[in-house]
Formats: structure tokens, C-alpha cells, sequence
């Protein structure tokens, strides 16, 4: 296993990294059989924060059921209940310490692809400038080469 990296049989069900078994939701397996949040597992083995460990035909499934109850979905979960979930001013957004090893990495790999950096030459902008006070809150700047 690699640090941050999902492993996934031949039936495409993820690798839960305590016992070695797969299954269709690994993370809903660690809460119930190794009494484990799915934060805590996350953050022990590297995963990304913010996105579920699942088979492809359980993320299929879930996504069959959002459009089946699609006005309830959006209506109640996202409308009525999300509403204290959104960006509110002088909140201090994400910092380099909630964001998961994965995703800084993913989001360093995203940064050399063309169309980013086309992007950031057209903006005549540096890497890690352009959101919301990056630049302070990570400390972290890349030039952009031409």
C-alpha cells in the first residue's frame, strides 16, 4: 500500500487497509467492525478528507438514488439543511493543516497540467495566488514558467 493511494481488487471493491478484506463501502465497514471514524482512518492512511472510499457499483447505486428522490435531495438536504454549510464573510477558508496529504497532492499535480497553466500565464498570476488569501494562509508560492 502507498501512502494516500486506494487500493481496489479485480471486482473494483476498495482494500480496507486494517484487516487487508475488500468491500463495496470500506469506510461504513471501519466505523462498524473496527470501531474507527472515518476521519481517523483517513487521516492514518492518507486519504483524501473530503471523498468517500466506495466500488464504482455502490457510488452508482447512491447516485441511481439522488436522482430518484431528486426533489427531496435538493429541496431538503441541500437547500433547507445545507444552509449553514456555505461560505460566510471573514471565514478563514481552508488551511494547509485540514487539508489531507491526497489532496495537497493532487491539487500540486493539477497545477502542471496545460490547461492550468495556460490559465495562470493568460492571468499573468503565480501558483498559490489565486484563491483567497493562499498565499497567507500556506505559505506556499510556485513561479509560473512560460
Amino acid at each position: 500500500m502507498s501512502y494516500g493511494i486506494i487500493d481496489y481488487n479485480a471486482d473494483g471493491k476498495p482494500k480496507c487497509e486494517i484487516c487487508g478484506n475488500y468491500y463495496h463501502r470500506v469506510l461504513t465497514h471501519v466505523r462498524q467492525k473496527h470501531l474507527m471514524t472515518e476521519r481517523d482512518y483517513k487521516i492514518m492512511f492518507g486519504f483524501d478528507l473530503r471523498k468517500g472510499i466506495t466500488s464504482l457499483e455502490s457510488k452508482i447505486k447512491s447516485q441511481e438514488a439522488v436522482m430518484n428522490n431528486y426533489d427531496t435531495v435538493v429541496t431538503d438536504n441541500l437547500l433547507k439543511k445545507g444552509a449553514g454549510n456555505r461560505f460566510q464573510d471573514e471565514h478563514k477558508g481552508r488551511t494547509k493543516e485540514m487539508v489531507s496529504e491526497q489532496t495537497r497532492l493532487m491539487l500540486k499535480e493539477r497545477l502542471k497540467s496545460p490547461a492550468m497553466q495556460k490559465a495562470m500565464i493568460q492571468n499573468g498570476r503565480k501558483v498559490g495566488l489565486s484563491g483567497k488569501g493562499n498565499a497567507i494562509r500556506w505559505n506556499n508560492t510556485l513561479e509560473v514558467t512560460p
